[in-house]
């Protein structure tokens, strides 16, 4: 303890040191012809010696900058830039704690008044919305990757998994010279890259799906723009992998893209037991180049390998991912893959139900078994035939199997009685799947400024047909309830159909006003058709048809829309949209034939408004929502004696209000991003469910209209960059975030309002030492809290505490050592459920070979073996607790071997 003191002793006293040998410097820029102020030029001080980034900046709408917190020992240099002008160049000589005021500087088309030194290009230009890094002006290690290189640029942080967030903002791709090679994620790109072969490092506003750049920058991610030294005309890059390990774990897989011009081919195939994929989501986008097919693969459960969630999984998977660029104009790409996985789950649960006459109580413990095949592919198509137009098409085709088993127990019991009743129950279930959808896009700018016309389409066609059989066995030790034994068949077949098109016009009235006409069409079929039998004990067959239990719902709906809009310009950066939101709706209801159908019409007309300023956005819309049909079937359904459902036909669509704010800013000169966002709904005819529960657990519920609803959401995010040193650079970074819902509800004879409020508040900070050593450490702290009003419940506080670290190095060369730390904390959980936990992970790694391509790698997962998975809940005055199995402590030993060939012309 006292090294770590000492040594952040001595670390503040360098850094007051190194502070005080500081200066700054200030100005304006101006046009010699015009004496007009020059705005988003670019402010840069560099070394003399190596012409290394200091710091920089950007003039403001008066031409003005200042640039502090410039060393004073050393050469130091000022560079600065605007598109259409010379560069100008400056050596300083500067002394502590001066501030040299350069007056106003007057630039012309051909020279600049001052005395310009020839010589290198300028670290940082800005070009309209584009941001660009000159790589010179950061040095790296010899062999250092891109990763390393984007670590020392401003306002780029680089997180321990990978993710990338420039000024604040997430990246959605990263491209290389302007081409998606290595996908929409850039972890394995900026890890297997070489930094010495890039020359330039471009950021700008990702606009891919607003081509007619109608959204504010504070709603858009961004891209990054590997331009190379030589362009990359043929290369190879990949992975492969295996590993082995204790209690059975097992990994294997490879990884293998080429590139052959405009071409590129890429082969996967991987295996593990380790509920992962066997790569990253970032090694599957990039080096598997996702992005091009969609990125879907890897959310909607192509490859398994969801690592979240109560299980242990073992996925195998293996397929082709294709994309081709013919020339400038036109790309394709065609991607299938087949994935197998196996899943195991348990769990226990414990829920505790306080009634007016007794507080019901129910545990249960339940397993289950998931073995499931999917075959997937998918295309796509771009062609951009010339600046003006742009045609998108991508078709995806999905077909499954699926079979599911879960077997339990579970037991009841309340304050009057020691025992309720006792269940063993099996579920088995077996599916087939098949899905079609594509969308198709079209847009075009005309040559009038401001004028565009935007049309979209979308198809989606599913089947699923199951077989559900159920073996339930009840014992009752109270008089209301019988025992029972239940062994049932519940055939599905379920049709959703899907179709829409949209068409979003835009023409300028003005240079201040603009029309825009929106107007779409869509049409939803949707078919689910269930037919229950219990079996029959003469012939051991299910043909014992429950009519009360058996249903066939059909609903068709029909939907048009026209949305016509003004949008008035105050100025550059203040836009106002005002306009209306004109929806007829159609819906067709057909429930069993012995229930006449239900012919329903709706016609809205909402308000639309939306204000954006430079970095913000406030926009108000209203929407209605239609009731599940399955909700509206006017029968009751008794699926056990402790269970019943009485369907509403009267139920109404809700109605929604909804208001969304954002705001985003970023300093360049001090490195500081601030985020805030916040969202307020209302809703009436909300849906809600009106339960009974008897004192023995008998359950019936009915699906309600109620108005009153409301839920709202804030949150703000703050970071601080120091990285005006090419040696050492951390960062600081603050969360905060609120979301809280008041709905209605009745429980007996109890008519309440429930609020469920959720905070999180979080504080990390991250260092890095030339990349040799970087830490990252963070603090979460969450709350969760239910009252009630009109009612006389208790309320339910659930707190818990994170505390992490993040930590690797790289010493003695060729040695990496990474370790990651967590401490849970949730001291309100149930009695018999695990209340904390610290979770260790440690590996070493040796690399090996040219440019360290080869690595073998020693790992330990959950070191101290207490690795849990609890959650708690609160509604209705019950409260819940669960806690499922996860993967726990293992060993694991793999060797990996990157491959990378890079070739010029």
């Amino acid at each position: 303890m006292f090294k770590i003191l000492a040594a952040l002793l001595l670390f503040l006293i360098a850094s007051n040191t190194y502070a005080q040998n500081k200066a700054a410097i200030k100005g304006s820029l101006a046009d010699s012809s015009t004496n007009a102020p020059i705005e988003f030029a670019t402010i840069a001080v560099v070394n003399s010696k190596d012409t290394t980034l200091i710091s920089y900046t950007l003039s403001d709408k008066k031409g003005g900058f200042k640039l502090s917190g410039i060393p004073t020992d050393r050469a130091t240099k000022l560079i600065i830039s605007y598109v259409g002008y010379p560069t100008y160049r400056q050596n300083l000589q500067l002394k502590t704690g001066e501030v040299k005021d350069f007056g106003t500087l007057l630039f012309s088309g051909t020279h600049l008044k001052e005395v310009i030194i020839q010589g290198e290009r300028s670290p940082v230009l800005i070009k309209k919305d584009t941001i660009e890094f000159n790589t010179e002006a950061f040095k790296t290690r010899p062999n250092a990757v891109v990763e390393e290189l984007l670590r020392k640029l401003p306002g780029v942080q680089v997180n321990s998994n990978g993710s990338i967030l420039v000024n604040g903002k997430k990246i959605s791709k990263l491209l290389i010279d302007g081409k998606e090679f290595f996908g929409n994620d850039p972890l394995v790109a900026t890890r297997n890259l070489d930094a010495d072969l890039l020359d330039k490092i471009q950021v700008y506003d990702d606009r891919e799906n607003d081509p007619a750049h109608k959204l504010n920058s504070s709603e858009l991610s961004k891209i990054i723009n590997l331009k190379l030294k030589s362009k990359i005309k043929k290369s190879t890059i990949g992975k492969i992998q295996a590993g082995s390990g204790s209690r059975d774990r097992y990994e294997v897989g490879g990884i293998l893209s080429n590139f052959r011009d405009t071409l590129q081919v890429s082969l996967i195939g991987l295996s593990n037991n380790l509920n992962k994929t066997g790569f990253s989501q970032d090694d599957l986008y990039s080096m598997g180049g996702f992005d091009r097919s969609g990125g879907s693969e890897f959310y909607d459960g192509t490859f398994g390998g969801q690592s979240w969630g109560g299980h242990m999984e073992k996925v195998s998977s293996g397929g082709l991912n294709i994309n081709h660029n013919y020339g400038e104009k036109l790309k394709t790409n065609l991607t299938y893959f087949y994935t197998n996985t196996r899943t195991t789950a348990s769990s226990t649960n414990f829920n505790e139900q306080t009634l007016a006459e007794t507080i019901l109580s129910s545990s249960s413990r339940s397993e289950s078994r998931n073995n499931k095949n999917k075959h997937a592919i998918s295309g796509l198509m771009e062609w951009a035939p010339d600046t003006l137009n742009r045609f998108r098409y991508r078709p995806t085709l999905n077909l499954g199997s699926d079979y599911h088993q879960n077997s339990g127990m579970s037991s009841s019991f309340n304050t009057l009685h020691p025992k309720l009743s006792e269940s063993n129950s099996v579920h088995t279930n077996q599916s087939d799947e098949r899905g079609f959808s594509h969308t198709a896009s079209y847009f075009r700018r005309f040559k009038k400024e401001g004028e565009s016309i935007n049309i979209e389409h979308f198809l989606n066609l599913n089947r699923k047909a199951a077989d559900n059989y159920s073996l339930l066995d009840l014992k009752s030790y109270v008089e209301t309830i019988q025992s029972e034994l239940l062994d049932r068949l519940e055939d599905n077949n379920n049709r959703s159909n899907d179709a829409a098109i949209s068409i979003d016009y835009s023409y300028p009235l003005s240079k201040s006003l603009e029309i825009e006409l929106k107007a779409g069409a869509n049409y939803i079929n949707s078919t689910e058709k269930v037919s229950n039998y219990d079996k029959n004990p003469a012939d051991g067959l299910y043909n014992v048809f429950l009519a009360e239990q058996s249903s066939e719902l059909t609903r068709n709906t029909w939907t048009q829309k026209l949305m016509p809009q003004l949008s008035y310009l105050f100025s550059k950066e203040y836009n106002i949209k005002v306009g209306m939101n004109a929806t007829l709706q159609n819906l067709q209801n057909k429930f069993n034939k012995a229930i006449p159908d239900q012919y329903l019409k709706y016609f809205n007309l909402f308000p639309v408004v939306s204000f954006q300023g430079p970095g913000f956005s406030i926009s108000y819309k209203e929407q209605i929502e239609q009731p599940n049909i399955a909700q509206m079937q006017p029968i009751t359904r008794t699926y056990t004696q402790l269970r019943k459902y009485i369907g509403n036909p009267e139920l109404k669509p809700k109605y929604n209000r909804e208001l969304i704010g954002n705001l985003y800013k970023y300093n360049n000169e001090k490195q500081v991003n601030f985020n805030a966002y916040g969202g307020l709904t209302f809703t009436d005819n909300n849906t809600i469910e009106k339960n009974t529960i008897d004192a023995n657990g008998t359950t019936t519920t009915t699906p309600i209209n109620k108005d009153g609803g409301v839920s709202g959401y804030v949150g703000a995010n703050f970071g601080k960059q120091f990285k005006k040193s090419q040696d050492w650079q951390f960062g600081l970074e603050s969360y905060i975030s609120f979301n809280a819902t008041r709905s209605a509800f009745f429980l007996n004879q109890d008519e309440g309002v429930q609020y469920n409020y959720y905070a999180n508040a979080s504080q990390s900070f991250n260092f890095n030492y030339q990349s040799l050593f970087t830490i990252s450490t963070k603090y979460d702290f969450r709350q969760s809290i239910t009252t009630y009003k009109k009612v006389d419940y208790k309320n339910i506080n659930t707190p818990s505490h994170n505390i992490g670290a993040e930590l690797t190095l790289r010493w003695p060369k060729r040695i990496i050592i990474d370790g990651k730390y967590n401490f849970n904390y949730n001291p309100n959980l149930s009695e018999g459920f695990s209340k904390s936990a610290n979770i260790l992970n440690l590996a070493l790694s040796v690399q090996m070979f040219k440019k360290d391509r080869g690595q073998l790698k020693l790992s330990v997962f959950d070191v101290l073996n207490q690795r849990i998975s609890v959650y708690r809940y609160a509604s209705e005055n019950s409260v819940s607790t669960s806690e499922q199995q996860i993967l726990r402590r293992y060993f694991l030993a793999t060797y990996q071997y990157k491959i990378a060939i890079h070739k010029g012309k």
